[in-house]
């Protein structure tokens, strides 16, 4: 039986860069930083309360083409947009309804490494 994700990769050019905007803009905590290789640092990181880690690969590494690197569940991705950009953050698209599914609202931004994250909040129509 699987239990839960362990760890999700996302490709990161410059880990410091990444780091900061993680940390400082969405909200994650650093679970380890310690060097890995030359001139490169194992980092992970987690929500509060989650069980799940984001990993930093180095970009060479990883290729994602147009589509989300990172998908984040919100209570609430209105509020959550107007707190982003009160932090300084872009929102490239949303909040919207999804046309996808019912009682979904969305939003995309794109990191300092240009991933683009998407964020869903879910009412119980959409949950």
């Amino acid at each position: 039986m699987i239990l839960h994700i362990h760890f999700q990769s996302i490709p990161v050019e410059d880990q410091d860069r990444a780091l900061a905007f993680y940390t400082d803009k969405l909200g994650f905590d650093v679970h380890t930083d310690a060097p890995y290789g030359d001139n490169w640092r194992w980092i992970f990181l987690t929500l509060p309360g989650g069980q799940t880690r984001l990993h930093f690969a180095a970009k060479t590494e990883m290729e994602v083409h147009g589509k989300p690197a990172l998908c984040l569940v919100s209570d609430d991705v209105d509020a959550e947009c107007a707190r982003l950009t009160q932090a300084g953050v872009a929102i490239s698209q949303g909040p919207d309804d999804a046309p996808w599914a019912a009682g979904v609202r969305w939003a995309t931004l794109r990191d300092t490494e240009d991933n683009i994250i998407l964020i869903e909040s879910f009412t119980a129509e959409g949950a």
